[in-house]
């Protein structure tokens, strides 16, 4: 608000507050007095569930489960399940109490559910229609008949399938135009995202244009079907057009604003909506009022806000928690009211008022109030403004106030009987706005003056009041890439980086900027580039310690993205010399890297991830250029090694704490990083080697190595001296010389799994770390949200073209669900509209692949018998790196499609009749990485996650995109080598240290085994407790397998005991194998296989792991292991149990998203 404004505001005598009441008190006698029998039982209804928690979970579900689940034996047991949970709700009536008890003894059975669940649902829909007006004639022509009599306006809003891809958003458009065409609805309101699917923000260019164009058909159709009000003057219909997320409130504002500037609508009056809840809500009252008088100062006509308090404050709320961002809503609800009022106080003055009409949504008596008050004062126009409320809700309030002269719109949602499951978003967000406990709703059930509940609400209107003519209005969401990055300063706790806000312009120009650097024109200059940096046309160094060579041998990169041969770089490929070099150099450690401290290494990893906070667009642009991904694939890289530099360290100094342990740097790590993710996995494995020690090579993918050559910049900077960070690719004769080489102590694999095999057998004691293959399956369960789950499915199968090791690959759907051809033609239009193409066009989502020579690819491009397509594959480029969404339906689980993992944009269903038969093929597969479950049924997610055998488990959320430390990263089976510690977890540092107990320690090894155990081990946790509508739990497993430990003479009866007792108290089941001529053979209590070395070797593949800590081991245990690829835990026990147990477990993340349409009612419990 400008200076003047204020004055002007001060210098006018307002409604007092005393004056507000008096009105309210009139209001609320005219509208209590008309309460009807039926609104005096909802409002029981309501008000038990105010105080009757329970009541309001049952109804929820019951809504929402009853829509979703299409199976009557299904739903007839949930129902009585759902009861049995919550117990019949008390606000029912005696007879529908009988009527619950009686389904709950014996309706449900198959012998009366038949009759029993059609009737639920007839019910449930009967006791909505007030609310959810049904669309089909003669039904919605008597409503809107008699609603036209009353002279109630009727905002239809046209409630419809879920909009998962064009074909839907098609239907929904067409829907919007035909009901401009009936004659008695002459008032709907449109939402951009019912009326096109493509609408992400970084497809701007491209949907923008499309959207002018569809709403000026909008608007033009309802210029061409006028109707006649009830003065018998002739008008055009009227749209509104709703705003919804924040994510799309400027988009929104822009798009009405052009179409209305269009000639043609000059004189044509439309509406939009501002949300009160949004502190933008001021400017955007203001760009509207400037927008609205330079219209009608050029003849044009005024046009209309509507002002709301907001609706989609949950799900904000959820989408800030997930992406770090700040909350766009107002924190509280008095500042939500504050500047309600704050905007009528403008909006209603007459010359605001005649140019910029407003209408006033609420249903809060006192709001109401001070509205209608702030007209009488202001002496507004009556055709300038309108109260609004919602159909069905309140209805005796409307009433009054038509009678006391106000005009009146109801905001009419109206849903085909097909698309009920639709409407149940809006019941469930109107549930929870009439029963939140700050809402005047709910407590106007019982409203009576001078009660508890009522001064309460007075003091509510009060504080709101005198907080109106302070409150700011400055927006929270201001994230500008453009601007200088303001890093972290070093702390304890690690504080998960924010990704980046593409939903605000000033960010899609930053990527404009991107683009405009790192899209290459082919031409070549090949300037040498110096520590970290390159552009577009460099020739990129070979590094060897503190020196840069250039050799003749280059590897050329090439743009998939453009067609033809356009080259990005070249970079120096080191030969074997080199490469013997680089490892004395690593070796030598010259810089005296492993003797810092870990509180100096933690402030130099803070420092990396502020230089990489700075570098975030021109990492973006590299990967475009190098590896093809979208700009949005891209950038939550750049958050995630941000992340790692940030938490490793973290957790080091937790270790470094415990004071009866002494940890060493094992002295050189080899990272073999892999070309998908060519900036977040090289360097959560980078700063793992460094934060523990260790000095470090990086071989990337030889196809993404420019990239770790641009984030390595950032290491070198912050303090990491280059001979402790080198950089390399080989030839293939000096690769090899990398994994044998004696100087490198362990080795961190992220890539396929014959590779990791290949270096298991080659180096058999060389310690592997190595997060390997995927083959990864979600399941729809007839319980399961099936919009829901299909937008997880493709955004899980086809982001990053299908080339992620957690991507899903197979979807398996309950039978009742793979049989109704509904869900096979939703699943095609999302898949299908998914745009595909070139990653310099922001708007792609599915981009090119790394090769066009994938074999594996094209073998499953072929059908075996019984197999359909239902997107067959196809090609966009010449070149054929680019591939369409592609799914494969009746897929077998023998065929080869279903078992191998193809890294492509390819996606197998296949039906399953059971839970329990899904689970068995998920455990049937050689990977455990990534399972998901959709489901909302408790008991299936609890069978599901204690049974299926993978690392990271996704409940009705997406099988992608795990964030460091919210959901530590790592599988089990195929999936992973070495001692399972999850990347991005709490323990994953330790694993490249040699820790030891220190000298002297007096330690109690059992009262500390205890102690962790019931500290850290024991109990599942959510890690990240302030994140609202997701639960991410970290737990540790048992190993069901088992571990073995050998003995070969030189180790103690106390270590083999401390063995022993670690592994009982985690629970995993332990054998030790002895040959019977050990010195302690007859003193080893316990499970004990007294056997040669042969046989135990022969025997390992058995046990899920090996624990063997002799000075003494032979080679042939390890030949062994690699073999059955077997983890050895070679470390001598030690007495600190926060070390030794977690040698006995595996960890586990489990990723529940358990808000239905951002509604929170129930929080599951962590198990």
């Amino acid at each position: 608000m400008t200076m003047t404004e204020q004055e002007t505001m001060r210098g006018q005598q307002l409604p007092t507050v005393e004056e507000v009441f008096a009105w309210m008190r009139k209001l609320y006698d005219e509208s209590y007095s008309g309460l009807t029998k039926t609104e005096k039982n909802e409002q029981h209804m309501y008000g038990t569930m105010v105080t009757t928690p329970s009541d309001k979970k049952f109804i929820v579900r019951m809504l929402d489960e009853t829509s979703q689940v299409r199976d009557t034996q299904k739903l007839a047991i949930r129902v009585k399940e759902l009861i049995d949970q919550y117990g019949i709700p008390k606000f029912l009536s005696t007879g529908d109490h009988f009527l619950f008890w009686m389904y709950q003894k014996f309706a449900y059975l198959p012998l009366f559910n038949w009759v029993a669940v059609p009737i639920i649902k007839w019910r449930l829909r009967r006791d909505t229609s007030r609310v959810i007006i049904d669309a089909a004639r003669p039904h919605l022509t008597r409503h809107l008949a008699t609603r036209f009599d009353q002279n109630i306006g009727q905002n239809v809003n046209l409630l419809g399938e879920v909009v998962l891809g064009d074909g839907e958003a098609d239907k929904r458009y067409y829907s919007y135009l035909d009901a401009l065409k009936e004659p008695d609805i002459n008032y709907i309101s449109v939402k951009i995202s019912g009326i096109y699917a493509q609408t992400h923000a970084l497809n701007y260019k491209e949907c923008f244009p499309e959207l002018v164009r569809r709403m000026s058909e909008l608007y033009q159709t309802a210029i061409d079907h006028p109707y006649t009000d009830p003065e018998g003057v002739t008008r055009p219909k009227f749209i509104n057009l709703d705003m919804e997320e924040y994510k799309d409130a400027h988009l929104t504002m822009k798009l009405f604003k052009d179409v209305l500037s269009l000639p043609q609508f000059k004189n044509y009056e439309a509406g939009i909506v501002v949300q009160a809840y949004l502190p933008d809500a001021w400017d955007f009252q203001t760009e509207l009022q400037e927008f609205a008088k330079a219209r009608v100062a050029a003849g044009g006509s005024p046009i209309k806000m509507r002002i709301v308090k907001g609706c989609n404050l949950d799900m904000e709320n959820i989408v800030s928690d997930l992406r770090g961002w700040p909350n766009p809503v107002r924190p509280n609800k008095t500042e939500v009211d504050a500047n309600y009022l704050h905007i009528i106080e403008r909006g209603l003055k007459p010359e605001n008022a005649k140019v910029l009409h407003i209408g006033m949504a609420s249903h809060n008596l006192f709001t109401i109030s001070y509205a209608y008050l702030l007209t009488e004062m202001y002496h507004t126009p009556k055709e300038c403004f309108c109260f609004e409320m919602l159909e069905g809700m309140a209805n005796h309030v409307w009433r009054a106030q038509k009678k006391l002269g106000n005009h009146v719109i109801l905001y009419t949602p109206v849903v085909k009987k097909e698309h009920f499951l639709n409407a149940i978003s809006y019941l469930v967000r109107r549930m929870d706005e009439n029963t939140a406990p700050d809402n005047f709703l709910t407590h106007s059930f019982s409203l009576k003056p001078d009660t508890k509940e009522w001064k309460e609400l007075q003091q509510q209107f009060i504080d709101a009041y005198e907080m109106k003519d302070s409150i700011t209005h400055i927006p929270t969401r201001t994230q500008d890439r453009n601007k200088p990055y303001i890093g972290q300063k070093p702390q304890d706790e690690m504080i998960n980086e924010p990704d980046t806000d593409f939903d605000r312009f000033c960010n899609q120009e930053w990527v404009e900027k991107i683009f405009a650097k790192w899209k290459s024109t082919g031409k070549m200059s090949f300037e040498k580039a110096a520590w970290g940096d390159w552009k577009p046309g460099d020739l990129l160094p070979t590094q060897i310690g503190a020196e840069l060579v250039y050799n003749d041998d280059h590897v050329a990169y090439y743009d998939r993205s453009q067609p033809g041969d356009v080259m990005v770089c070249e970079m120096s490929r080191a030969d074997k010399a080199q490469t013997e070099r680089i490892l004395e150099i690593a070796d030598q450690d010259p810089a005296g890297w492993r003797n810092t401290t870990i509180e100096e290494r933690h402030l130099i990893m803070y420092k990396t991830a502020n230089i990489l906070g700075q570098m975030r667009g021109d990492l973006n642009g590299s990967m475009c250029a190098i590896t093809g991904k979208t700009i949005e694939e891209a950038d939550v890289e750049v958050s995630e090694g941000i992340d790692y530099c940030r938490f490793y360290t973290t957790t080091m100094k937790k270790y470094a704490a415990l004071d009866d342990i002494e940890m060493k740097a094992k002295g050189t790590v080899l990272v073999l990083s892999p070309w998908n993710f060519p900036c977040a996995i090289p360097c959560g494995g980078v700063v793992a080697a460094l934060a523990s020690g260790n000095t470090c090579i990086l071989k990337p993918a030889t196809v993404a190595a420019p990239v770790a050559w641009l984030f390595a910049k950032a290491f070198w900077e912050a303090g990491v001296p280059k001979e402790a960070l080198q950089v390399v690719i080989t030839d293939k004769e000096a690769t090899p010389l990398l994994t044998a080489s004696p100087i490198v102590k362990h080795i961190i694999l992220t890539g396929g799994t014959e590779t990791a095999q290949t270096i298991a057998h080659a180096n058999p004691r060389k310690p592997l770390s190595a997060e390997t293959g995927g083959k990864n399956v979600m399941i729809l369960s007839a319980k399961g949200d099936r919009d829901h789950a299909i937008m997880n499915a493709c955004r899980s199968a086809f982001g990053n073209a299908g080339q992620k090791c957690s991507a899903c690959s197979i979807l398996l759907v309950e039978r009742s669900v793979y049989n109704d051809p509904e869900f096979f033609e939703k699943l095609k239009d999302c898949a299908s509209s998914l745009k595909v193409g070139g990653v310099w066009n922001a708007g792609n989502i599915v981009g090119p692949m790394i090769t066009n020579q994938n074999e594996k690819l094209a073998k499953a491009c072929e059908l075996e018998p019984g197999e359909k397509w239902l997107i067959a594959p196809e090609f966009v480029d010449e070149k054929k790196y680019i591939l369409k969404p592609t799914v494969k339906v009746n897929v077998k689980p023998d065929s080869f499609t279903f078992r191998t993992e193809l890294f492509a944009p390819l996606l197998a269903v296949t039906p399953f009749d059971t839970l329990e038969e899904a689970v068995e093929l998920v455990n049937s597969l050689d990977y455990g990485l990534t399972s998901g479950l959709q489901s909302l049924d408790e008991a299936e997610q609890r069978y599901w996650k204690n049974h299926v055998k993978v690392g990271n488990l996704y409940i009705n959320r997406g099988i992608t995109g795990a964030v460091v430390n919210r959901q530590p990263f790592g599988g089990m089976k195929l999936s992973a080598f070495g001692p399972g510690l999850k990347a991005g977890g709490p323990n994953y540092c330790t694993q490249f240290m040699t820790i030891t107990d220190k000298p002297g320690t007096d330690t109690d090894y059992k009262a500390s085994y205890a102690a962790w155990y019931e500290k850290e081990f024991k109990h599942a946790r959510n890690i990240q407790p302030k994140i609202r509508g997701e639960q991410n739990v970290f737990r540790y497993l048992p190993l069901e397998g088992g571990m073995v430990l050998r003995l070969f003479g030189d180790e103690t009866l106390e270590q083999v005991q401390m063995v022993q007792l670690a592994a009982q108290t985690v629970g995993t089941p332990l054998t030790v194998s002895v040959d019977e001529r050990h010195p302690l053979a007859a003193q080893i209590t316990g499970t004990v296989k007294k056997e040669n070395l042969a046989t135990f070797c022969e025997s390992i593949r058995h046990y899920d792991r090996i624990r063997a800590f002799s000075a003494q081991i032979p080679d042939v245990l390890f030949e062994a292991a690699a073999n059955y690829n077997k983890y050895v835990a070679q470390s001598a026990p030690v007495k600190d149990g926060r070390i030794e147990l977690s040698l006995y477990i595996q960890e586990q993340s489990i990723a529940n998203e358990y808000h239905r349409y951002g509604s929170q009612i129930e929080v599951p419990e962590i198990e």
